[in-house]
């Protein structure tokens, strides 16, 4: 397979504190990749610097074979690479549709002055754009939503809300932060069919997530994090046993 992503020795420092420490990472193309590991390993600190909301002390990240070390959020936005965060990044005072046509904006193909004046060819693309929107919707069970406010909805919706409008964008690379963060174990099971979904339909998934159940079963591949460094990657079920995974992840916490 090619590599659509691949970061080398990225390095972050806070002070004295290494955050992330000579970290590779390689996704590739049409994948679903997981990275896990312990809280403080790092994990949300890499993704920040190969995702551009976070500055890079060392090392390099090349996406789509271009040399991107460095390049703000918006230009890799622009290039195909959309991000979710942990925190809440939608409209509350919007609908669910509204919110997740933003995620749209790459994709509207008029300009003055359809702009401005409601004409044919604005009225066709925004239908064309709102169709897709909601076929979206209603694989992410969301379809009884589409009209509610977003500040309507319990937590888990949201997420799933926020995921919604990172598909809708049709990105090379869709990274999620922590996308089962406050799903009830109905929509777990409604986002990892989602997640195969996409990989099976052309996507490249960067997944960070501490449901490592989910992400076992449902990965291609999973890079593990401990103290800002790589200490695993591979297939999950050779991730599994690999000793330095099971003593720094799974072995710190009988619920891990």
């Amino acid at each position: 397979m090619t590599a659509l992503l691949e970061a080398r020795g990225l390095t972050r420092r806070w002070g004295g504190l290494v955050a992330v420490d000579g970290a590779d990472l390689t996704v590739e193309t049409e994948t679903l990749h997981g990275l896990i590991g312990p809280n403080g390993a790092g994990k949300t600190t890499l993704v920040n610097m190969v995702t551009g909301v976070d500055r890079i002390d060392g090392g390099t990240v090349h996406f789509r074979g271009g040399d991107i070390t460095g390049l703000p959020a918006y230009r890799l936005a622009a290039l195909g690479m959309a991000r979710s965060f942990q925190t809440s990044q939608l409209f509350d005072d919007e609908n669910v549709l509204n919110n997740v046509m933003a995620g749209r904006h790459r994709h509207i193909s008029y300009r003055f002055p359809h702009t401005f004046l409601y004409t044919p060819r604005t009225s066709r693309v925004e239908r064309e754009n709102r169709q897709h929107v909601l076929t979206i919707l209603e694989q992410l069970g969301l379809g009884d939503d589409v009209k509610r406010l977003v500040a309507e909805l319990p937590y888990g919706r949201r997420r799933l809300v926020e995921l919604a409008r990172a598909i809708a964008s049709e990105p090379s690379l869709l990274v999620l932060d922590e996308p089962a963060a406050g799903l009830p174990g109905a929509d777990v099971e409604v986002l990892g069919n989602a997640l195969r979904t996409l990989r099976d339909s052309g996507y490249t998934v960067l997944v960070i997530e501490h449901n490592v159940g989910l992400l076992m079963t449902i990965c291609d591949r999973l890079t593990v994090l401990s103290e800002g460094r790589v200490i695993a990657d591979g297939e999950p079920a050779v991730v599994r046993e690999t000793p330095q995974v099971i003593e720094a992840y799974i072995g710190r916490s009988e619920d891990a």
